[in-house]
């Protein structure tokens, strides 16, 4: 008996289902799990430089391991090194190719010459064919093979490793890190009039307030001293200050700078000038703003910022004592030695006035008390006549009809009645809350392709059985007989 064909054929198609569907699982899941390069540490630089060096990054790096130990045949990944700048969109760019004066690397070499003396047939280009622009770009340093110079291919070596680092370019210049952060400084002072021999107190605040340093405060081209900065401010109380403008500047200097930069505040101008006029005691002693005099008293009126020479009339407010005229000196201050406020100068607010004006200033205020000798209003003679006669006639008729009946009806009832009422209603009402579902969808290709890979390998292992299963089948029933006939 010949063997059935449909049978054979029905295993075949099985078996042939079940090897493509263990193929599509293996090419999902290759395109699902895509080898991605990762850094595996930061590798040294010895310094920063131009763009346009000869050495492009400087003389040496170091690594802070070894390179994959993977040989194949005669094909390894440990002989060289080749250093990239990785552009603002994300592509690589060999700056440097085939470094392998220290191979093979097999462990940590902190020191590897990038000359050209150092390592023949070494390709170098320059940073400046590569970079365009002031920023922060990465370096990476991968291990390559001893004849293509190429990355590892991710079957050999997964995940394609390497080293990095960061440099920041400022103009044609770099160097290592991401960069100082930019500082700004502010300068305040706590008063805006200040006189000769006194002294200010300079407060400079620093942003960000995290940066770490100290502050030199400056008056024009003369230090003044250094103050620390704590949280964002420093502080610093000048010495006492001259006569003339001052220029006050505050310069912040980073105490790391290659974490933050040095900034310096706009200048800020102090005038210390005397004041434009005082009254002074008989003891020489300046008297305070508005003082309050008294009559008789001796005073010393000083007046500056006027006009060399000119010559100056003084009069009383509201009094017409005539005081004699002062002509201002060499330094533009006229002088009052000697002062006597009249006996009767008019009370309360009064001034001192000068003419013609100096500095935009004519005249200084004081107050007057009332004379001791004054009376007050509860001095006035009381005595006014209280003896008005109040003998008015008292005795007025009064007998007036008072008899008026008073039996009228008052029949007021004197029981009220009250009722309230009272009911409260109580509305209630009862809140329900709904409750929404979300749907999460997520998916790359990774995740698409996992889930195909799933259900692929699942429906290979089902066609796998089937098959197993139908040829067993077929031999125990005789109907698979391969190679041979049945009679």
């Amino acid at each position: 008996m010949s063997v059935l064909q449909p049978f054979r054929r029905a295993a075949a198609i099985l078996a042939a289902c079940a090897v493509l569907a263990a193929g599509v699982v293996a090419l999902v899941a290759a395109q699902s799990q895509p080898a991605r390069a990762a850094s595996i540490g930061e590798f040294t630089l010895a310094s920063g430089g131009n763009l346009d060096d000869p050495e492009p990054i400087g003389a040496t790096l170091g690594i802070p391991g070894a390179c994959p130990d993977v040989t194949i045949e005669d094909i390894n990944w440990n002989t060289y090194l080749n250093v990239y700048v990785v552009k603002a969109d994300g592509v690589e760019e060999t700056v440097l190719k085939a470094v392998g004066n220290a191979g093979p690397y097999t462990q940590a070499t902190p020191a590897i010459s990038l000359t050209a003396a150092d390592n023949p047939g070494l390709e170098a280009r320059s940073l400046a064919d590569i970079i365009s622009g002031d920023g922060t770009y990465e370096l990476r340093v991968y291990c390559v093979d001893n004849y293509d110079l190429a990355k590892p291919p991710g079957e050999f070596v997964p995940g394609n490793p390497y080293w990095s680092q960061k440099i920041t370019v400022t103009g044609d210049t770099w160097v290592q890190g991401e960069g100082a952060e930019a500082t700004t400084t502010q300068l305040a002072v706590d008063t805006g009039n200040v006189e000769p021999g006194q002294t200010v107190k300079l407060t400079a605040t620093v942003t960000p307030a995290e940066a770490v340093g100290s502050v030199t405060f400056r008056d024009g081209e003369t230090s003044l001293g250094q103050a620390a900065v704590t949280d964002g401010k420093a502080e610093f109380t000048t010495p006492a200050l001259a006569e003339g403008d001052h220029d006050f500047t505050a310069a912040f200097v980073p105490a790391n700078t290659a974490e933050w930069g040095a900034s310096v505040s706009e200048p800020l101008r102090l005038n210390v000038l005397p004041v434009g006029s005082e009254l002074q005691d008989a003891q020489g002693q300046r008297l305070p703003g508005n003082p309050r005099l008294e009559r008789g008293q001796q005073v010393k009126l000083v007046v500056r910022r006027c006009e060399p020479g000119t010559a100056l009339s003084l009069t009383l407010g509201r009094n017409d004592t005539e005081f004699p005229d002062a002509t201002a000196d060499a330094d533009g201050t006229a002088t009052w030695a000697t002062l006597t406020i009249p006996e009767d100068a008019v009370a309360g607010n009064n001034a001192l006035i000068w003419s013609p004006a100096c500095d935009g200033e004519s005249q200084i205020p004081f107050t007057l008390d009332e004379p001791s000798g004054t009376p007050s209003p509860s001095d006035d003679p009381s005595g006014d006549p209280s003896d008005d006669p109040t003998d008015d006639p008292s005795d007025d008729p009064s007998d007036d009809p008072s008899g008026d009946p008073t039996d009228d009806p008052t029949g007021d009832s004197s029981g009220t009645t009250s009722g309230s009422t009272g009911g409260d209603t109580t509305t209630g009402g009862t809140t329900g809350s709904t409750g929404s579902t979300g749907s999460t969808t997520g998916g790359g290709l990774a995740s698409t392709g996992s889930q195909i890979a799933l259900f692929s390998g699942i429906g290979a292992i089902v066609l796998v059985a089937a098959g197993i299963f139908a040829v067993r089948f077929g031999r125990r029933n005789g109907l698979l007989d391969f190679g041979r006939s049945h009679a």
